[in-house]
């Protein structure tokens, strides 16, 4: 069982807050503002620790860079890689240019079996190097738009078979290739961006607030069909 990350984050009404927004249109106009800036900070923190380090806070998910860490002493999901052989990181720290080749080595690197998903079928990276791999596709017309990641809210161009999209939130300089058999995500059924009452702040001039949760993490079933790149230009 992977450790559970407790997330979340605040929204707050000061007294004074109230006393600005004086009448029931303004005070639910407010409400809505704290709301939203509260689901943008809690949307932020999961999307941004996605690719966090092995040993993260416990507010922050078990990231990508976690999942592919080679060092056989560190645990992942609070399971060490000595205990199971599919418990495998994976990673390349070689610095060099990002080319096709070194999407492909990449996909091959964490192949697990012959046929249909066994080899990695999404890859993240920057934007900056997603344009330098989308400039060399268009040189050689050898790509199409990706109806998979465009559904899902991403600009992504699909090569050789797999989803390649760019991510604000990927560290500079790397590149992920993910099995999405292997990969995925378990939410608590109370903990899916649960709103808690608005309660009271102790000691306050009637300051209120509320917080979002979640409770979750990423879950990963086999290390070895992943693999994570570093050091790309």
């Amino acid at each position: 069982m992977f450790l559970w990350k407790h997330a979340y984050s605040n929204a707050t009404i000061t007294r004074i807050d109230q006393l600005e927004n004086n009448g029931e249109y303004a005070a639910v106009e407010l409400v809505v503002q704290r709301v939203s800036n509260a689901q943008k900070t809690i949307t932020k923190l999961l999307a941004d620790s996605i690719y966090d380090e092995a040993g993260g806070s416990t507010k922050r998910l078990t990231g990508l860079r976690a999942c592919c860490n080679e060092t056989t002493t560190t645990a992942y999901g609070d399971i060490q890689e000595a205990d199971i052989s599919q418990w495998e990181g994976k990673r390349n720290s070689t610095t060099e240019s990002m080319e096709l080749d070194v999407l492909r080595t990449l996909c091959s690197d964490a192949k697990i079996y012959d046929g249909p998903m066994g080899k990695p079928d999404l890859i993240v990276s920057t934007e900056t190097l997603f344009n330098v791999v989308v400039a060399i596709l268009q040189l050689q017309q050898r790509f199409t738009k990706d109806e998979r990641t465009a559904k899902a809210g991403f600009t992504g161009v699909e090569f050789e078979g797999k989803s390649f999209f760019p991510d604000d939130y990927c560290p500079s300089g790397w590149a992920f290739a993910v099995n999405s058999n292997f990969y995925g995500f378990a939410v608590h059924t109370q903990g899916y961006f649960t709103r808690t009452k608005w309660e009271k702040i102790p000691s306050s001039a009637e300051d209120k607030a509320m917080k979002l949760l979640f409770d979750g993490n990423s879950v990963c079933s086999n290390r070895k069909a992943h693999k994570a790149h570093e050091n790309l230009s």
